[in-house]
């Protein structure tokens, strides 16, 4: 396996380092950066090396990363628009593209930094009328209005190359990739576009240093496994029945992180859809009632996923597992998921036998300031071996009772 680098607070932040996986990973409910060395212990345990491996519920793409830094030929899938230009500009891309109508990369990112602001739908919709004398009533906090104006600006010329083929299908989604990561870090938000702060930074003023600078697109890094990786961008249980087809065999390792909890990454993160796709969805500029977020309504219609309802969460994945045709299975979730821990291990039980490594966790929090009821859950990760026989029923009881041995002892 290549050599990886583990999250660290200061050496690994987002904006400023050098280490591929972790460089410009947009803030993200559920990322795992934090939880790799666990990931990395459960692929030793597999024994399998420069190998394939599939990321279903690909998200911020760190574990699609991390990965492809370990040598594995990865497919990564997400069936959200701006996943799937994180994952081709940063995961299938494994060196700068050329951008020869401009001279280079290096020239593009110059022109778009350089760009003259201009008043288009950020703007318009999901900025104030004025940055220093807001109006809370009417006015959408999610941007600066100096950034909002350099986000318009950069995305029509952006959108202007692409329908003049000035640059490639790969030469946008390297450019996008690096779009999403800066309109996150200056967005008047703690991570999540369902709503904003009240303010720039909300009454205490949190983090303004990013809120308040300058938007700045900067070339993602990326790394090279020698290697043809894979974007696509469908709902897992379909793509689950393409993959040897897709890869020419079965995959080694098929990894899945579902979502959690009743929250769509749809509506979470629709400002990054919006700019990704710039299709303008049709909003008052202004907020009336219904609108404060301005939340586009595609994600219902299109990608409103079953792991979201507690009611539904058990049987898409009971029938993802049956479709499921890999070497073996790793599963990440947590003991405050929708799908109950004992129904997981059944299901994942039917299909090999099990091995697990898991850990406390400190859960998300939307700020530093706004403490959980229970900071810290279990996070665990399982490993399904698919070659072996089912696991026992008593396997099954002792894994859940040591899982739930741990997340008893977290204090509330």
């Amino acid at each position: 396996m290549g050599e990886v680098t583990l999250h660290h607070l200061r050496k690994t932040a987002a904006r400023d380092t050098e280490e591929y996986v972790f460089s410009q990973l947009i803030p993200y409910i559920g990322n795992k950066r934090k939880l790799l060395d666990l990931i990395h212990q459960a692929i030793k345990l597999t024994n399998i090396e420069d190998g394939t491996f599939v990321d279903l519920f690909s998200g911020s793409t760190v574990v699609s990363r991390f990965a492809k830094k370990l040598g594995f030929r990865v497919l990564s899938n997400d069936w959200e628009p701006y996943s799937e230009q994180i994952a081709m500009g940063t995961v299938v891309l494994n060196e700068i593209p050329k951008f020869e109508n401009f001279g280079g990369s290096k020239e593009v990112f110059e022109i778009l930094n350089n760009a003259i602001p201009v008043e288009d739908y950020v703007t318009k919709h999901l900025c104030p009328t004025d940055d220093q004398n807001l109006n809370h009533e009417k006015d959408r906090l999610f941007f600066m209005r100096k950034n909002g104006m350099k986000i318009d600006a950069m995305r029509e010329l952006i959108s202007k190359w692409i329908e003049e083929e000035k640059i490639t299908e790969m030469e946008f989604s390297y450019l996008m990739a690096s779009f999403m990561y800066s309109a996150s870090y200056v967005s008047n938000t703690s991570g999540l576009f369902k709503g904003f702060h009240r303010g720039w930074g909300g009454s205490n003023g949190t983090a303004q240093y990013r809120i308040c600078s300058d938007i700045i697109l900067r070339p993602p890094l990326l790394f090279n496994n020698e290697k043809e990786n894979i974007s696509t961008r469908e709902d897992a249980g379909i793509l689950v029945k393409k993959l040897p087809e897709i890869l020419g065999d079965i995959p080694d390792i098929i990894y899945l992180d579902p979502p959690y909890n009743q929250h769509p990454y749809g509506s979470n993160y629709h400002v990054l859809n919006s700019i990704t796709l710039w299709d303008k969805p049709k909003f008052p500029e202004k907020i009336t009632r219904g609108t404060k977020s301005a939340i586009r309504l595609d994600w219902r219609t299109e990608r409103k996923s079953a792991y979201n309802s507690r009611l539904k969460a058990v049987q898409e994945f009971k029938t993802l597992i049956e479709d499921i045709s890999s070497k073996f299975i790793l599963t990440s979730y947590s003991t405050e998921g929708n799908i109950p821990l004992e129904e997981m291990m059944k299901i994942l039980g039917a299909k090999g036998s099990l091995n697990v490594v898991k850990r406390e966790y400190v859960r998300y929090r939307v700020s530093p300031t706004r403490l959980s009821s229970k900071p810290r859950n279990v996070e665990f990760v399982v490993i399904t071996n698919t070659s072996d026989k089912p696991e026992s029923k008593h396997n099954i009881d002792k894994i859940i009772t040591d899982i739930r041995l741990v997340d008893s002892n977290i204090p509330d």
